[in-house]
């Protein structure tokens, strides 16, 4: 029997002011600011993550393909995070977290990546 690998898109995104996530608390606090506007199904069925952390303000997020669109919408809704103000601007989506390197690396300059899904 053959499963599908369910295809992935990533997203570049920068916050207003620096966030965490290799704290889970962080990432706890995003994943219900999404699910507060697009709904515990949408939620479900897009299955966001932050992979990637490239500096203090920007971070790369997978979402399932087709899906994008939502997390980009929910990410625009959140202002806050963990009591926190805070506004979300995604700047680009992508197939490969490859190329978000890329365009950050020439955005802000050289990435310190640090590798959020061990």
């Amino acid at each position: 029997m053959l499963i599908a690998r369910r295809k992935s898109r990533y997203l570049l995104v920068e916050s207003s002011k620096d966030v965490d996530f290799s704290f889970r608390e962080e990432q706890k606090g995003l994943a219900e600011g999404i699910a507060k506007v697009i709904g515990e199904f949408g939620y479900m069925n897009s299955s966001p993550k932050v992979m990637r952390q490239i500096n203090s303000k920007v971070f790369v997020i997978r979402a399932s393909r087709g899906a994008e669109g939502h997390i980009t919408l929910a990410l625009s809704f959140i202002k806050q995070l963990n009591g926190r103000q805070v506004g979300f601007y995604t700047i680009r989506s992508s197939g490969s977290i490859r190329k978000l390197e890329e365009v950050a690396k020439k955005l802000y300059g050289q990435p310190s990546s640090t590798d959020m899904h061990r």
